[in-house]
């Protein structure tokens, strides 16, 4: 309770409460009503910072206590130079414009050519091409420019895929896709569908690789995920609750902007064993199965032979009508029961038609090596107009009644494609290589939109190599006949390519989605427990690193997060509806006892508490050594003897008055006697921005480093705030309610009077330091040395002489503003042992005895960790409030009742006839001073103290008379009592 109750008041009052200065002569009754007054409330009403929070982007003191940037140092840490075509690779790869792009042609690579299959036809493979050879060549860019950027990119895994992926893109383009599928022309090759067969499925096969693609957009989204939630982290506002955490702002953010080593290898492994996961699957998929369609010879296979027969017997004898009307019925059965028109038309009387397959003949005529045999042939195998027709009528005969009709439903042809098959044999289909002549008729070589044919194919080349099959007879046919001439039926098969590409599509979306999900499956665990842990330590460590100083306050921000998670669970068991018990019954999830912490969150909490320890023990003295051995990270050694730092600083020095005395008598309680004084003084010289060095028993160093402070306005505001400071510790010292009760302890009483009391005295001094450690390789302290420290000691010794608590040298007095050096009371000009020029040394007047102790609190709170907390960020924003443009110190040093209560009784009358007693002291007029200061020695009511001073030292031995030497200037020495 002393934490608190030990704290001088917040320096603001209340609107509307009279605030009298000190210089006026009136006494100020009142006194600070801030602290635990206000609601009854769980939270107190101070505990609340809203609209008070001093921001890091107004706060310009943070960068005084931060040594991050390694500002004050005679050394900077070496930046690697990096070369202006690695940056600019660099630059270009990360771009959100290029990564835009890259995911694009990266979706097209992944569905382009199904696409271009599904919804376009062969005259707009030409632009798939043009954009298939634009993704390559922008794919092997960004390759290239990986291999400059990334240091360990070449060789890598993940270079090794992306070339992979890359090169399929190749067998998108239309020739290298004709050249694997074959030519189905190729007469040597009896079996020619089979290989084209093949060719297709390995390069769907082959085309799998350039589903690993799709890790770059996976790392992308999850990097931008990941990058959102450390943004949200930074925010620290992770939503509403009761407790109202996301008020209080701890004031560091541990470092969560980048990748640790640990997690890029784990995600690394990871992702390519996920990869080579999947990726065997599909290719085992494909390649260890068998194409349904080598079961069994199909209809066009089986058809092709018959009617190929009955062509050899009407071959070898023309003139026999009976051959010819068996071949004519033969090529009619054949092109009805595959008919084309079957897809548009439907399959009438519910009997089974050629619509129900995804393949029908539109092609049909003679292949042939010589263009002279393929005529002669043709003009044999044409088929006459009169059986057409009578075909035609046979099959309606039959197919108008459900009960005579086949149980086969061949369909209608259109009037003008049954003139089609009627007439002559009139296409010339040469191949482009120019060695094989086709002459035949096709079925849909003419625009029917009405009846599908949106775009009319004459040809077999107007369709691509995998939207058509050639049939052909493989029974009873001799090799060399077969390379002379024999008959052909190209069919459509479109429709099958068409679904092909769909399911293609979908499985390409499944196996996206199975990568990364996979990905977080398999890793999930391992982040949860592992990884994400290990990044936490290593971005306090680094947070620790950069700034030792702030080890406290990511220990605050750990706390903080475990109270919000707390509050939040809470709320959650407090709202959980009947269905979620429902679901945990059916998860099998019964109440969790306490949960036994693991071994990676006692490490992170352990890794805090000990930057904590350190930060306390060292302080700002030995932050740079903290930083330095653990930026060593090469190494385990500790290298605690590193060279000291100049730095400029104002040093302050406080003293317990008879601790000597306090020692005796209190004995082992001396330890808590002096801790519940450095509570005080350490409080608030932090809340003023200034560092605590060196406790040794009675006396306390400390520090306000001015070394990164380059603005003269910081500078001078950083002086006012010194001094405050130490007007502020004196008043609170002496109004501490728990201080107060070692003035009735008998033994003091006994040695030091019934009037003794608790009481410090300080110096304040400006000048440079060696800022480092002392000893050696066994004992270490961090501390200040110069002879500028020893001044200030001096200083603060020399208040016994001059009966004063607080002497703040001319250095100080120099650097702060006008207004707050008007404060204080020039006493004296001397020559201080460690100082080469004479010095003027000033009071702060202060009647410490006016003071009354602060009455005990209203309302009585119990400091647990979380109170504690919440005090320590309230303080926290006071402080950083202080930095503020409009916080002015001469109005806080006003404004403040225990300092106006102190100055009340120095009157401007009082100051006046000291300064001139003063100044014919300084002169050498010292009879004119002995009667203006024996005057104002006792002006006040009670003895002034430096009046006195000058009057002994005028008696004693010079009898008010001034030494011929005298030039205003006193030999101090080392100031010791006299």
């Amino acid at each position: 309770s002393g934490a608190l109750r030990s704290q001088p008041c917040s320096s603001t009052m209340q609107s509307g409460q009279p605030v009298v200065p000190a210089s006026s002569g009136v006494a100020s009754q009142e006194v600070c009503s801030q602290g635990l007054q206000g609601k009854t409330s769980k939270t107190p009403s101070f505990f609340s910072t809203k609209g008070r929070r001093a921001t890091s982007s107004t706060t310009e003191g943070k960068t005084e206590g931060k040594r991050g940037s390694g500002a004050g140092k005679d050394t900077k840490r070496l930046v690697k130079h990096v070369p202006k075509y690695v940056a600019w690779s660099r630059l270009v790869v990360e771009s959100t414009l290029f990564t835009a792009l890259t995911t694009l042609l990266t979706v097209y690579a992944l569905t382009g050519d199904d696409i271009r299959l599904m919804a376009t036809n062969e005259p707009a493979d030409i632009v798939f091409d043009g954009l298939t050879l634009s993704c390559l060549a922008i794919f092997t860019f960004e390759v290239v420019l990986c291999i400059i950027a990334k240091d360990d990119y070449f060789m890598s895994f993940f270079m090794v895929l992306d070339v992979s992926s890359t090169i399929t893109l190749v067998l998108d383009l239309t020739l290298v896709n004709d050249l694997i599928l074959g030519d189905e022309e190729q007469l040597s090759n009896v079996r020619g569908s089979r290989t084209a067969k093949i060719g297709a499925r390995m390069t769907r096969i082959i085309r799998v690789m350039r589903l690993v693609r799709i890790l770059k957009l996976y790392k992308a989204i999850y990097e931008a995920n990941q990058a959102k939630k450390r943004r949200a982290a930074r925010k620290a506002n992770p939503g509403e609750d009761e407790d109202d955490w996301d008020d209080l702002d701890v004031g560091v953010r541990t470092k969560l902007n980048k990748e640790s080593l640990v997690g890029k290898k784990l995600s690394e492994l990871t992702t390519r064993r996920v990869i080579c996961l999947v990726l065997t699957m599909m290719l085992l998929h494909k390649v260890v199965r068998i194409d349904p369609s080598q079961q069994l010879p199909t209809s066009a296979t089986y058809g092709v032979d018959v009617v190929n027969q009955a062509f050899v017997q009407l071959d070898a004898n023309p003139t026999n009508e009976s051959l010819r009307l068996g071949y004519e019925h033969s090529v009619l059965q054949y092109l009805y029961y595959h008919n084309w028109f079957s897809q548009q038309q439907g399959c009438p009387l519910d009997l089974p038609c050629a619509a129900v397959y995804d393949s029908q003949a539109f092609w049909f005529g003679i292949v042939s090596n010589s263009e002279v045999v393929a005529a002669q042939k043709a003009e044999i195998a044409r088929i006459r107009p009169s059986t057409v027709t009578a075909w035609v009528a046979s099959v309606k005969e039959v197919e108008t009644d459900v009960n005579t009709a086949w149980l086969f439903n061949y369909g209608t042809v259109p009037p003008s494609v049954e003139a089609v098959i009627g007439s002559p044999f009139s296409l010339h289909c040469n191949t482009r290589s120019g060695t094989t002549f086709r002459l035949g008729f096709s079925l849909i070589g003419q625009e029917l939109p009405e009846l599908g044919v949106a775009y009319p194919v004459p040809c077999p080349e107007n369709l691509r190599r995998p939207e058509r099959i050639k049939y052909f007879a493989n029974i009873l046919t001799d090799e060399t006949d077969l390379r002379a001439w024999h008959l052909a039926f190209y069919f459509d098969t479109r429709p099958f390519v068409y679904w092909e590409s769909v399911f293609s599509l979908m499985v390409t979306a499944y196996i996206c989605v199975s990568l990364c999900a996979a990905s977080i499956v398999f890793a999930g665990d391992a982040n949860r427990l592992v990884l994400h842990p290990v990044e936490n330590m290593i971005a306090k460590v680094e947070t620790i690193r950069d700034n030792p100083l702030a080890a406290m306050k990511v220990a605050d921000e750990e706390f903080k997060i475990e109270e919000m998670t707390r509050a939040k669970t809470r709320k959650l068991e407090a709202n959980k509806g009947p269905f979620q018990f429902l679901r945990e019954i059916m998860m099998c999830k019964g109440k969790e006892g306490p949960a036994e912490l693991m071994e990676t969150v006692i490490l992170e909490k352990t890794i805090i508490k000990l930057g904590s320890l350190l930060a306390l023990g060292f302080g700002q003295a030995g932050a740079s050594i903290i930083e330095h051995n653990m930026n060593g990270v090469d190494s385990a050694c500790v290298d605690a003897m590193i060279e000291g730092i100049r730095v400029e600083c104002i040093i302050g020095a406080t003293r317990i008055r008879d601790f000597g005395t306090a020692t005796e008598v209190l004995q082992s309680k001396v330890m808590t006697f002096v801790n519940q004084i450095a509570e005080i003084v350490h409080g608030v010289i932090d809340e003023f921005h200034g560092y605590a060095s060196k406790n040794n028993g009675d006396f306390f160093l400390m520090i306000w480093r001015t070394t990164a402070v380059m603005d003269a306005t910081k500078l001078s505001k950083l002086a006012d705030m010194s001094m405050l400071a130490f007007t502020r510790i004196l008043g609170a010292v002496h109004r501490s309610p728990v201080l107060a009760g070692y003035r009735g302890h008998p033994g003091l009483q006994q040695r030091l009077g019934k009037n003794c009391r608790v009481h410090l005295s300080s110096g304040l001094h400006y000048g440079w330091a060696i800022e480092g450690a002392v000893g050696s390789e066994f004992k270490i302290d961090a501390s200040y040395l110069s002879p500028n420290v020893s001044i200030a000691e001096t200083v603060e010794r020399a208040t016994k002489i001059y009966g004063v608590s607080i002497l703040v040298a001319e250095s100080v007095v120099n650097i702060c503003s006008p207004a707050v050096a008007a404060k204080c009371r020039l006493i004296d000009r001397v020559i201080i042992t460690g100082s080469v020029t004479p010095m003027e040394l000033y009071v702060v007047d202060l009647d410490y005895m006016s003071l009354t102790v602060e009455p005990p609190p209203a309302m009585h709170i119990n400091w647990t960790s979380r109170q504690r907390f919440r005090v320590r960020q309230f303080l926290e924003a006071e402080k950083n409030m202080k930095w503020h443009e409009d916080a002015k110190m001469v109005s806080l040093f006003n404004e403040n009742p225990e300092i106006a209560a102190m100055r009340f009784r120095y009157t401007l009358e009082f100051i006046h006839v000291f300064n001139m007693g003063y100044q014919n002291y300084s002169q050498g007029e010292w009879q004119v001073a002995q009667r203006l200061l024996t005057r104002t020695r006792t002006m006040l009511g009670v003895v002034d103290g430096p009046s006195l001073a000058l009057l002994r030292f005028m008696e004693h031995p010079y009898q008010f008379e001034a030494p011929e030497s005298w030039h205003g200037v006193r030999e101090l020495g080392h100031a010791n009592s006299q």
